[in-house]
């Protein structure tokens, strides 16, 4: 997790992130009870969408960008891009791309301003949202005893 923080030290803004190889849902009873207990009478449709999202094929090592929010008053300057570019940082440390998915085309111009390309577009079964699925290979760190991180948010 990585926290945006303002000039009083209240937090804006959130990124939540996976470092994976090809994780595979598996219909355990456990994930299935949480599945219910999330998503309710969508269970079904969410546990779907999810099997399409890893059916499509992300087969690499990866940093995976699972969520990332700024709230509204702090949006326009600058948390988002520093919340994902820490990340991206870990990725190029760990020399593996970033993976994310979107189901809001506003936000597909965002991260193709950071370098995500769309590797795969998804109509979710049952009806459920279409899907962007993005890519970014960071650029390496030559000489991480020098580099610096992103600056904290």
């Amino acid at each position: 997790m990585d926290l945006a923080l303002d000039s009083s030290g209240a937090i804006v803004g959130v990124a939540a992130w996976l470092a994976t190889f090809h994780i595979l849902p598996r219909p355990t009873l456990g994930r299935q009870l949480k599945s219910i207990h999330t998503y309710g009478s969508l269970a079904g449709r969410a546990n779907a969408g999810a099997r399409a999202t890893y059916a499509a094929g992300v087969q690499e090592q990866h940093w995976h960008l699972l969520a990332v929010g700024v709230s509204a008053a702090a949006r326009g300057r600058g948390h988002g891009r520093d919340l994902i570019a820490a990340g991206m940082y870990r990725a190029a440390a760990d020399g593996v791309p970033v993976h994310l998915e979107t189901t809001n085309p506003g936000n597909l111009s965002f991260y193709e301003r950071l370098g995500f390309d769309t590797t795969a577009v998804l109509d979710l079964p049952d009806g459920g949202p279409r899907r962007w699925l993005m890519r970014q290979v960071p650029q390496p760190i030559l000489n991480p005893g020098r580099d610096r991180r992103p600056r904290n948010t």
